[in-house]
């Protein structure tokens, strides 16, 4: 019951995630984000993956003081400085197996990514943290994420082709 839970979770926090960049306003799709890392970091918690649930719960403290710190440039490259240690030491903590390097990987290269201005570079970073939550998701059976990742890594792709 708790893996078919685990799975609805995490179902939905990609359906909020996807429908979140339906919206027109930085701040909605943030708030929206948002409730999408709480299904995320439920859903990696049922399924007793640590550094996943870690990484989430990281992205979650990061969505929202982006939320209010949107606007200012130095603010956010405080954020990325100060969550970067943060999630080293999150991962020694968490450390399941070589594959828990996967999502610290990818959020390690994603807050980066709030740094850039270049559209294509995100593009490109949003591919390698999507393959490598795909290999995590796989790890630890998690058809939700294996779903919306590959479909991720497919789109973004194609977007990131297109705009080169």
């Amino acid at each position: 019951m708790k893996f078919i839970i685990a799975q609805i979770l995490g179902a939905v926090g990609y359906a909020l995630l996807a429908f979140s960049f339906f919206k027109k306003n930085k701040k909605e799709i943030l708030f929206i984000q948002i409730f999408a890392y709480i299904g995320f970091t439920t859903h990696y918690l049922l399924l007793d993956a640590l550094t996943g649930t870690a990484c989430n719960i990281l992205g979650f403290i990061a969505l929202i003081l982006i939320y209010f710190f949107s606007n200012d440039e130095k603010k956010k490259k405080v954020l990325v400085f100060v969550l970067i240690p943060i999630l080293i030491a999150m991962s020694f903590l968490s450390y399941e197996n070589i594959y828990s390097l996967f999502p610290v990987f990818a959020c390690l290269i994603t807050f980066n990514s709030f740094l850039s201005k270049d559209e294509n570079k995100i593009r490109f970073i949003g591919i390698i943290s999507a393959a490598c939550w795909l290999i995590y998701a796989i790890i630890h059976v998690s058809y939700s994420a294996i779903v919306f990742e590959v479909i991720t890594v497919i789109a973004t792709i194609v977007a990131y082709l297109r705009n080169k």
